[in-house]
């Protein structure tokens, strides 16, 4: 992978997370404000409004351990209602753990009653349901939950909450008559309209394609999110309602949505297990596609989405010569997957732990397998390994 292929990746995994931190965020802004307004969560009253007050306090997703969610970005801009974001979500709601699998929109698939197309087709061939369905078969497991989002209703959102704020890094202009659409905008901090923030975030005709592009995506889903949170927007709530019920469809209640919001806020981006399923170029006929590898898919989803296997760098911070080598293999027989072995920049008396998904269970195991560690958080979502091993003095002395 080239450099620039590799900080592609790690931008799409940054956003693949955001687009979904934003459903929850604008999700549960929307829908609890639009239940206060309807009476949902509002108490006293008939027996009914009681009861419904009641169930809102019930346990999020019926008490269960474990959780899935689909969310789907659907671009009908152009009128096709293609997939374009497609994210696997498992959620360990009493454990605090969140593991995402972003699937590329080139995925190469078998579409039930179709035939074998790229993936994000399968929406302009069965809307939502055929993609739940495409995707349930491709990885092996169902989804309890599902959040689409249509992307051009975001418009909808924007003007809802009066506009927004925005650095525009540089000139912008864009005529395609084709599809009506027209990008103008100059350089500096403007106020924009749906239609213009819509457009900033399409904008990709210069040098940086579409990185730019993403990094335009990752900002303006920051400002959106902040704004509908702001409670300055109270005096907007019924045209926020209107927006969010045009561009977001889920079958999630209110309570999942606020916990799913505050465990996002917890756990933080950087502490959330976000993978894309991996694949190989490939030109078919043509078409640019991403070929997937059957055993690949099943272990990502394995590890990713049911939580299996822990993965460890393992380093030496010591003079001792192939002891990171010896310990790794110690930690593979005990089940441990192995994703690197080296030398540590410095030497360090301590043996350290480094959790990098902000849970400390895997770090713990790890730790109590080896019988000791200092355990330490090191969120890092980019990090190919859940945890990294620096195997200092002490644990030198102890293997002699």
């Amino acid at each position: 992978m080239t450099a620039d292929e590799s900080l592609e990746a790690s931008q799409n995994r940054r956003l693949a997370f955001e687009w979904w931190w934003l459903i929850w965020i604008a999700a549960g802004a929307c829908v609890f404000l639009s239940g206060a307004l309807l009476g949902a969560v509002a108490g006293g009253g008939s027996a009914g409004e009681d009861d419904g007050f009641l169930h809102l306090l019930a346990p999020p997703f019926g008490g269960r351990d474990r959780v899935t969610v689909l969310a789907v970005g659907v671009d009908t801009s152009e009128g096709r209602g293609l997939a374009d974001t497609i994210i696997a979500l498992a959620v360990w709601p009493a454990r605090g753990d969140l593991a995402a699998l972003s699937i590329p929109r080139d995925s190469r698939v078998l579409v039930p009653g179709v035939g074998v197309m790229r993936i994000n087709a399968s929406h302009s061939y069965g809307d939502r349901p055929l993609t739940v369905r495409t995707v349930e078969m491709l990885l092996g497991s169902h989804f309890d939950y599902y959040v689409e989002v249509d992307v051009p209703g975001l418009v909808g959102l924007v003007d809802a909450v009066g506009g927004l704020d925005i650095e525009v890094e540089k000139r912008m202009y864009y005529r395609d008559r084709s599809q009506d659409l027209l990008i103008d905008l100059q350089p500096g901090l403007q106020h924009l309209n749906g239609e213009q923030a819509v457009g900033y975030v399409r904008f990709r005709h210069d040098a940086t394609g579409d990185i730019g592009r993403i990094e335009r995506q990752r900002k303006f889903l920051r400002v959106l999110a902040r704004e509908l949170l702001s409670p300055k927007k109270v005096g907007r709530i019924p045209s926020l309602v209107d927006a969010f019920l045009e561009t977001v469809d889920t079958n999630l209640a209110v309570r999942d949505i606020l916990s799913l919001k505050k465990l996002v806020e917890q756990v933080g981006p950087d502490g959330v297990l976000m993978e894309t399923l991996p694949g190989h170029p490939r030109m078919i006929d043509g078409d640019s596609v991403l070929e997937l590898d059957a055993d690949q898919v099943q272990r990502t989803v394995d590890r990713v989405l049911w939580g299996q296997g822990t993965r460890v760098v393992v380093l030496n911070a010591t003079d001792i010569k192939g002891l990171a080598a010896r310990t790794a293999e110690f930690l593979a027989e005990q089940g441990y997957d192995i994703l690197d072995v080296g030398n540590a920049d410095r030497k360090t008396g301590s043996t350290l732990i480094l959790d990098h998904r902000g849970q400390a269970r895997r770090a713990q195991r790890v730790a109590g397998t080896l019988g000791m560690g200092v355990i330490s958080a090191v969120p890092d979502g980019d990090n190919p390994a859940d945890v990294t091993v620096i195997l200092g003095g002490d644990f030198g002395s102890a293997t002699r």
